[in-house]
């Protein structure tokens, strides 16, 4: 069964500066500063697919699914750290490999930012899981962020065709290294038929690492007489930055 096929591009806005957690980029020996691995699992009821231009012309809301059609299932998702952009953002090599299938398919090299922010350029894009995982990987996720003394913070971005309003809040501070985000994601299209999508998203979060342990997102989209939904559960596997257990 193929993944829900709504993803999202979004324009690059309140893009966070750099940090002294993660290294700056290295020479381009071609060499990865960092590698990531992640469990996921997706499971789908229904299945619709659209495509929506922003104001510039750029591909906004993307069909996960142009060439290579997503597959709801499981298996790893392999993420390597390129570089450190001019303007901040993380340059993201990610990739999939589904269960059951011999080898990872294409891999895609997107911009990511701490505001959830991706961009990738080529025509070809990320599957959905992909694309979900992606928004979550930018530095300064929590520490740029601009929380309020009720832990929240919204991201608005509006076009002629379509409304996006992302509202984030801090439902467990932990002990400071670790946290727990909640995001609410509302996305209204319009082009006379699919009418919204929204998202309930929760982000085990590791700030001294800068990266998600946990992701668990449902989906759920209508518009018309049809509705649709997915559930994706992300685990992180392997850091090449953790240090071994003694």
């Amino acid at each position: 069964m193929r993944t829900l096929g709504i993803v999202l591009l979004l324009s690059v806005c309140g893009v966070a500066g750099l940090t002294a957690q993660t290294p700056a980029p290295v020479s381009s020996s071609g060499k990865p500063m960092r590698h990531l691995e992640y469990s996921f699992n997706v499971a789908v009821e229904g299945l619709q697919n659209y495509t929506v231009k922003g104001a510039s012309g750029v591909q906004t809301v993307n069909n996960a699914g142009n060439v290579v059609p997503p597959e709801g299932g499981s298996g790893t998702m392999f993420v390597d750290i390129l570089s450190v952009a001019p303007d901040g953002a993380l340059v993201v090599r990610i990739s999939e490999l589904v269960q059951a299938e011999p080898r990872p398919r294409a891999a895609y090299t997107c911009n990511v930012y701490g505001s959830t922010a991706v961009f990738c350029p080529s025509t070809a894009t990320p599957g959905a899981a992909e694309w979900l995982l992606l928004g979550y990987l930018g530095r300064q996720f929590i520490d740029a962020a601009p929380w309020d003394a009720q832990g929240h913070w919204q991201r608005k971005e509006q076009s002629d065709e379509f409304n996006l309003e992302e509202d984030f809040t801090l439902v467990d501070a932990g002990d400071g290294k670790k946290v727990v985000v909640r995001e609410i994601k509302t996305l209204e299209l319009h082009n006379g038929g699919f009418n919204t999508q929204t998202s309930d998203i929760t982000i085990n979060y590791d700030r001294a690492m800068e990266v998600p342990d946990i992701i668990r997102a449902d989906v759920a989209t209508a518009g018309g007489t049809e509705a649709s939904s997915a559930s994706y559960v992300f685990t992180l596997l392997h850091d090449s930055f953790a240090k071994p257990a003694h």
